[in-house]
């Protein structure tokens, strides 16, 4: 297997898209209340505007095709009395094809991220996760992230 980690281009957004298309699926039927299916589930402009960012990236792990993506946000926290000052990586979106995922390959991914965020002098990488997404948390946890805090809501 000849598989590369690089900056994704603008001519990588259809097959970033189908996999962020599986990732999307999973959300639709476990959160409903929030998410529905549609045709296109990932914006090209929006994917444009990633790839053109200056603190936003983009990342695939390929072999011919992609095989895995993320999108980061590059963060500085804001300078105030009460705050440490920060340069946090958000990980806004981390997807692995569902025929590849379990074999390693996701992990290889993520280490790479990881090392990306060193190497810019990053004080953290953050990311958000569903509580149904057990598989996910099982994934991260594995990665040695830790829960920061929880996000809470009630429905009206």
């Amino acid at each position: 297997m000849d598989i590369q980690i690089r900056e994704a281009k603008k001519t990588d957004f259809e097959g970033v898209h189908q996999i962020q298309r599986q990732v999307h699926e999973l959300h639709t039927k476990e959160r409903p209340d929030h998410y529905k299916m549609a045709e296109i589930t990932l914006d090209k402009e929006y994917f444009n505007n990633l790839i053109e960012g200056e603190n936003t990236k983009v990342f695939i792990l390929e072999e011919d095709k992609p095989i895995a993506y993320t999108i980061l946000t590059i963060n500085h926290t804001e300078e105030r009395p009460i705050l440490i000052p920060k340069k946090v990586v958000y990980m806004n979106d981390f997807g692995v094809d569902m025929k590849f995922r379990r074999n390693g390959l996701g992990k290889i991914f993520f280490r790479k991220i990881l090392e990306f965020a060193k190497n810019i002098e990053a004080d953290s990488l953050e990311l958000g996760v569903y509580e149904f997404n057990e598989s996910a948390i099982k994934f991260y946890e594995s990665m040695n992230l830790e829960t920061k805090m929880r996000r809470m809501e009630i429905n009206l």
